[in-house]
């Protein structure tokens, strides 16, 4: 059920981001609290947080530059400029955040926006949730760096990832940030291979299929067979077809 929520969410997001920020426009959210937000700098990244939480900052700072370390190298690729993130102590706080356009679900842990590649959550329940959750949405931020999205003046015409399917997106996000065997995942695929129910690559569109599961298990299976440098080399590719079928 949470992942429904989540997956429902993200629909909502990605595809009508435009429809939102007219749709809000002129409307607040509610904010029970004021943020004194402070910056810190990495060699990387620009880090917004409050002073309540600034030895969590420093450690999803250095969560962070790791994961930039890996994502770099196997992607063959630097991020333009520093990768902005904006941290919250709770998702009581991140809900309240000004940041995203629309209303956040209870469900929502982290959202990147293909605008200037901000990357804004809550800090999780536990380091490896917080760790999960920045290594997902960096994985975005250079999806959308590499496809061109947050220079819009470079892009006219040109394909967005904003129109590449969820199960390509999410799931590249996830196998990144998880790897290729995660309990969750494996219980998905086992129980669509009981009902006799993998789908070929064309129906993953469908929403019955949720992306982040078939989607991490369908990258799994492609780096598992051509190697992590198919990472790289397929997003280039779709990125600038803008096509994962051709």
């Amino acid at each position: 059920m949470k992942e429904s929520k989540i997956f429902l969410f993200i629909i909502a997001f990605i595809l009508v981001v435009s429809s939102l920020n007219a749709q809000y426009f002129g409307r607040n959210k509610v904010q029970y609290e004021t943020f004194d937000f402070k910056v810190m700098h990495t060699e990387h990244f620009t880090i917004y947080f409050y002073p309540q939480e600034e030895e969590a900052a420093m450690i999803a700072a250095r969560m962070a530059e790791r994961w930039y370390s890996r994502y770099s190298r196997l992607l063959n690729h630097a991020l333009r400029g520093s990768q902005p993130i904006i941290l919250y102590s709770s998702a009581t706080h991140f809900q309240q955040t000004t940041a995203v356009p629309g209303f956040l679900g209870e469900g929502t842990g982290g959202v990147t926006l293909s605008t200037h590649r901000q990357i804004v959550l809550p800090l999780g329940a536990s380091l490896a949730e917080t760790d999960h959750v920045i290594g997902h949405e960096l994985v975005h931020a250079f999806q959308f760096d590499i496809t061109g999205q947050d220079h819009p003046t470079e892009i006219i015409g040109s394909p967005s990832a904003l129109n590449l399917p969820l199960w390509f997106m999410e799931g590249m996000a996830e196998y990144l940030s998880l790897g290729p065997v995660d309990p969750n995942t494996a219980m998905w695929m086992h129980d669509a291979l009981y009902r006799k129910d993998l789908p070929a690559i064309k129906k993953l569109e469908n929403s019955k299929y949720f992306p982040y599961r078939y989607g991490q298990a369908l990258w799994a299976y492609i780096v598992g067979k051509e190697g992590d440098a198919q990472v790289g080399k397929i997003l280039n590719g779709v990125g600038k077809r803008g096509d994962v079928t051709e």
